[in-house]
């Protein structure tokens, strides 16, 4: 082989080599490059889960400062209106000690970042009707059976029991909406919680007089 066809040779050989050198640093380069934004995006995450933490924490051992005791003078001001009383429609039921405008939630709860969601369990009739005497009834009288889709055919398990949805914090953690009477001709209405495991609440149709009773349609 003559001396211009090996120096062509070993010039096409190198150039070969470099060619995939310069290719495997150009993979290097935008594995490191991925590699630092998925690491930007794993501080970030970070940060917003310590934040996060640190937000729940605050609310779990939060203690009432001046704001939350201005919001409180703000709600006995302008947002308690209700009381219990001897329902003479049924039991236990609720009435309003002042005037109650129209359009207004009867139950507005002060400093919502202070109160707990609402979640629940679900429980069969079986495992109800186990407990102590009178403890189903009074369990029913606040906690209806969850329905179908059509609002009114109870929803049952596997095994055919009717199921009800109670309160996880239990009978002694209800908030004066629960004691609502029936009534065909209510004065306020309920509205669904817009978000899982918040409070519903209700909203008065008309001006309610202090003394009268407050009621629903549970139909």
């Amino acid at each position: 082989m003559g001396k211009a066809s090996r120096e062509a040779r070993k010039a096409g050989s190198d150039g070969y080599a470099e060619g995939d050198l310069q290719l495997e640093v150009a993979k290097l380069q935008k594995a490191l490059l991925e590699a630092k934004q998925q690491n930007c995006e794993l501080h970030a995450r970070v940060k917003q889960l310590q934040e996060q933490v640190s937000a729940a924490q605050k609310m779990v051992n939060h203690e009432p400062d001046e704001e939350d005791k201005q919001r409180l003078l703000k709600h006995l001001e302008s947002e308690a209106y209700v009381e219990l009383f001897a329902s003479p429609i049924a039991g236990v039921g609720v009435r309003a000690f002042r005037p109650i405008p129209a359009g207004v939630d009867p139950f507005p709860i002060c400093n919502m970042h202070m109160a707990a969601k609402e979640r629940f369990c679900v429980c069969s009739d079986a495992e109800l009707k186990a407990m102590p005497p009178g403890v189903f009834e009074k369990v029913k009288s606040f906690f209806a059976a969850l329905t179908e889709d059509d609002g009114w055919t109870p929803q049952r398990n596997r095994k055919g029991e009717i199921i009800y949805g109670v309160l996880s914090t239990g009978m002694n953690n209800l908030n004066l909406s629960w004691y609502l009477n029936h009534s065909d001709d209510p004065n306020i209405e309920f509205c669904d919680a817009e978000e899982d495991g918040g409070y519903n609440s209700f909203v008065t149709r008309r001006r309610i007089e202090a003394g009268e009773e407050l009621t629903t349609d549970y139909r």
